[in-house]
């Protein structure tokens, strides 16, 4: 069970580089709500959990000391920027940019960015906890 930490905390730290990078699609379509033509773009969301199954069966990295914690490396994401099928609302330019739609999915995803960075954190002061280290009251 120990040796999944290091998997886990991969796991979500590719989940934080995906919503960070979802937010500046999201924020570029905000942007662009008003330009002829513009079509609504998000990015391909990652299957996590076929992510996480393939870092726990993927082969361990070496260790060179009894101490250091055995884990497998994820490979840094750019993850896929896709156009978005035509929403409901057609502007009369061409856009399919709704402003209320982006900007209710870029609170949506800056709720779930708040909520994965929650996890990070509280996964590593049990990880300092564990090491016999002070935590701060945060």
């Amino acid at each position: 069970m120990s040796s999944i930490y290091p998997d886990i905390s991969r796991i979500v730290d590719e989940k934080l580089k995906y919503l960070s990078q979802r937010h500046q699609v999201l924020a570029s379509n905000l942007a662009n709500v008003d330009t002829p033509g513009y079509r609504a773009k998000d990015v391909q969301a990652p299957d996590f959990r076929k992510l996480l199954a393939a870092s726990v069966g993927a082969l361990p990295v070496a260790r060179t000391h009894s101490a250091h914690l055995a884990g497998t490396p994820i490979a840094a994401t750019d993850y896929r920027t896709v156009t978005r099928a035509t929403t409901d609302e057609l502007n009369p330019n061409g856009n399919n940019v709704s402003a209320e739609e982006e900007m209710q999915k870029i609170a949506v995803n800056a709720s779930d960015y708040q909520l994965t960075l929650g996890i990070e954190q509280g996964m590593d002061r049990l990880f300092n906890i564990a090491l016999g280290q002070q935590t701060g009251s945060k």
